[in-house]
């Protein structure tokens, strides 16, 4: 059976235009709610990086990184053959991702149709509010640096992981394979520049 493919993104602003996504993270959890493998990396937008304040992400730590469309087969890579899943997906995360995957001349429609964990929190849990954090509250999951890509993923795939184990119905679209989509000739983690690497070499 497929699995997911969780993810989450930083960005410039509220409304996506070409490289408008300074940081993604995507965390592959498994049907029976196990983690699996998770890659993480920060992306060089077309301007400013936008709100430092809130990601901490400065211009000078995405110098070196690469733009979206540098490493965009890798992350489709990521989510083929799985269900995508985030934390407000069709509304925000999904929208930047399936923008940024068609100017990169990729059909991201399919991950923007997959699970939002914002959905099911509405469904499933006492509240508003239903943001990340709260959720992560009411339910014990660690979320430490919120507003950075990894530890954000991690806790969404946490919250989901604790839906599947309890037998919640979890359903969303597949993530095709693409065919005319070659296969990357570099390893994803020779292209990836995760904000860890980056902090460590100051």
């Amino acid at each position: 059976m497929p699995g997911y493919a969780v993810f989450d993104i930083e960005t410039t602003g509220f409304m996506p235009h070409p490289d408008s996504i300074v940081e993604i993270a995507i965390v592959h959890v498994e049907e029976d709610g196990e983690i699996s493998g998770a890659w993480d990396t920060l992306l060089k937008p077309a301007g400013s990086v936008g709100p430092t304040h809130i990601h901490g992400v400065t211009q000078a730590m995405v110098d070196g990184a690469p733009r979206f469309g540098d490493v965009a087969g890798h992350l489709y890579g990521l989510f083929a053959g799985r269900t995508a899943a985030a934390h407000n997906l069709p509304a925000f995360d999904g929208r930047f991702i399936e923008e940024h995957f068609r100017l990169s001349g990729i059909d991201g429609t399919p991950v923007r149709r997959g699970v939002c964990t914002l959905k099911l929190a509405k469904r499933y849990l006492p509240g508003p509010p239903h943001t990340l954090d709260a959720c992560c509250r009411q339910l014990g999951i660690a979320l430490d640096d919120a507003h950075q890509a990894l530890a954000d993923t991690l806790a969404t795939a946490q919250l989901l992981a604790r839906w599947l184990k309890a037998g919640v119905p979890v359903q969303g679209a597949v993530v095709p394979a693409l065919a005319h989509l070659p296969a990357p000739r570099v390893p994803i983690e020779q292209v990836l520049l995760p904000r860890t690497a980056v902090l460590q070499q100051r």
